[in-house]
């Protein structure tokens, strides 16, 4: 299994592992695919489709944490916060109301343009350091999203980084 497999995979159990309990189904995984990612079917034969994305907070978030850059080492904010010291750049900050979400929204948007099928629900990872409170912003983000063209007829979701708490964007 691939790096990209493994984390869809990983992903679809986790939103698995809460969406059964809560929606009183009992879905299982029966094959890793492409557009959508992930087929599931319960016991009574429905079938439920995944298409799995992740977000991140800032660009690059992804590959320092597959190990791919070193922008998020300590060695890095070192330097970074020397060149705020000296002036030369001013502080980074997270912000659920503004980068995090907008770069969630391009994520989510990025996919409503495509058509995935039947029964089909977007499942983005949310790979954030910090646990954010999307059902804080989950009316903010629906208003800015262009939904005139939505495949995902089973909800847009994100999937906290831990895979222990599922937020439903639409």
């Amino acid at each position: 299994m691939n790096e990209k497999t493994s984390i869809e995979q990983g992903t679809a159990d986790g939103f698995l592992s809460i969406y059964n309990p809560n929606h009183g189904t009992d879905y299982k995984i029966i094959e890793v695919s492409d557009a959508p990612d992930i087929r599931c079917r319960d016991s009574n034969g429905r079938e439920l489709n995944l298409e799995i994305t992740t977000t991140e907070d800032n660009d690059r978030d992804i590959q320092a944490l597959l190990g791919r850059s070193n922008h998020l080492s300590v060695e890095a904010l070192e330097k970074h916060n020397e060149r705020v010291a000296a002036g030369l750049e001013k502080p980074k900050f997270n912000s659920l109301a503004s980068n995090v979400s907008d770069n969630l929204i391009a994520r989510i948007q990025s996919k409503l343009n495509k058509d995935y099928g039947d029964n089909v629900a977007l499942v983005v990872r949310d790979t954030s350091g910090c646990d954010w409170e999307w059902d804080e912003v989950e009316n903010h983000i629906r208003s800015r999203l262009d939904l005139s063209r939505n495949p995902f007829k089973q909800g847009i979701w994100v999937l906290s980084r831990v895979k222990d708490t599922l937020f439903r964007i639409v």
